[in-house]
């Protein structure tokens, strides 16, 4: 699961296409980081916590941090990471960490208008590049753990029992 969730991530933040994610109800554990490597987020207005609570599971992994590091404020990041907060949608759109709240039944439609408005952008073949000297650090850090867990896991197993 943490394999396919890095090479998941690492697809999206170097995908050459803006891309919307949208948070239908609660969005913890991998589903956070997940959420953030999007460009844009679309939060439900009515219900549904993000949340990123390792610290409270006592669980790590390299490149956890990566990504509330360079997309969110260092207050919000710390809180996010080092607090485990739960933000609600208001309290998230607020903080700068999704982009837009809708109620659930309008949510697919803002993200089809929010997609309209900036797919134009990638037409030019940088949108890719220009994300990379953004996102840098992460789509590289995502990448390495990425191949080095698909040959960990894809290993034939060298003990039977």
């Amino acid at each position: 699961m943490l394999t396919t969730n890095i090479q998941l991530i690492h697809t999206i933040l170097d995908f050459p296409f803006p891309t919307i994610a949208l948070l239908t109800g609660h969005t913890f554990g991998g589903a956070c980081p997940l959420a953030l490597a999007h460009d844009y987020r679309i939060m439900n207005s009515r219900r549904g916590f993000i949340s990123m609570p390792p610290v409270n599971l006592g669980l790590h992994f390299d490149g956890i941090g990566s990504l509330p590091r360079l997309k969110l404020r260092p207050q919000i990041a710390r809180k996010m990471l080092l607090e485990a907060h739960r933000w609600t949608g208001p309290e998230a759109l607020e903080d700068g960490i999704v982009d837009a709240v809708a109620e659930p039944e309008e949510m697919l439609n803002a993200a089809l208008e929010l997609g309209a408005k900036w797919a134009p952008k990638a037409k030019m073949g940088v949108y890719a590049l220009l994300r990379r000297e953004l996102w840098g650090d992460a789509i590289e850090k995502f990448q390495r753990i990425s191949y080095v867990h698909s040959r960990v896991t894809s290993a034939p197993a060298k003990v039977k029992i």
